[in-house]
């Protein structure tokens, strides 16, 4: 189970959950979202980035003058890619990541390899399971 409190009005440059990369393929279902401001209905906001971005992705960190003395610009899971640095990354190497609005009973499916970002609109609770985790239920091994 997971909650997340969301991100305010207008704010596309904080992410719930900023850019990292899951060795294992991941489910995540919304169970719940409050109302956004407007009154519309929460969702989740994902950009997934295929293996073969991920490279990409490192390159264009770099040449922003991003530090890499924190580690893996991925992994290191403190980069949010906001949307004037998406428009970026499409104008230099023409790649996009590929875009999902989750709403409440939806599931998403993040395979192993797959780099991805999540900015929640509202008050949000999801339920996610990983590979690893479903097999050791199964009694697996």
């Amino acid at each position: 189970m997971y909650n997340s409190k969301g991100c305010g009005p207008g704010d596309d440059y904080n992410g719930s959950t900023k850019l990292h990369m899951d060795l294992t393929d991941a489910v995540n279902i919304m169970l719940w979202a409050g109302l956004c401001h407007d009154g519309s209905p929460g969702y989740a906001l994902w950009h997934l980035y295929p293996p073969g971005m991920a490279n990409i992705l490192r390159l264009f960190f770099r040449g922003e003058g991003f530090d890499e003395g924190a580690g893996d610009f991925i992994h290191s899971q403190r980069i949010y890619v906001t949307p004037p640095m998406h428009e970026r990354i499409y104008e230099k190497y023409c790649v996009k990541p590929t875009v999902v609005r989750q709403r409440p009973g939806e599931a998403v499916f993040i395979p192993a390899g797959w780099a991805h970002q999540v900015r929640d609109r509202h008050f949000i609770f999801f339920l996610f399971f990983k590979k690893k985790s479903y097999i050791a239920s199964l009694g697996w091994q």
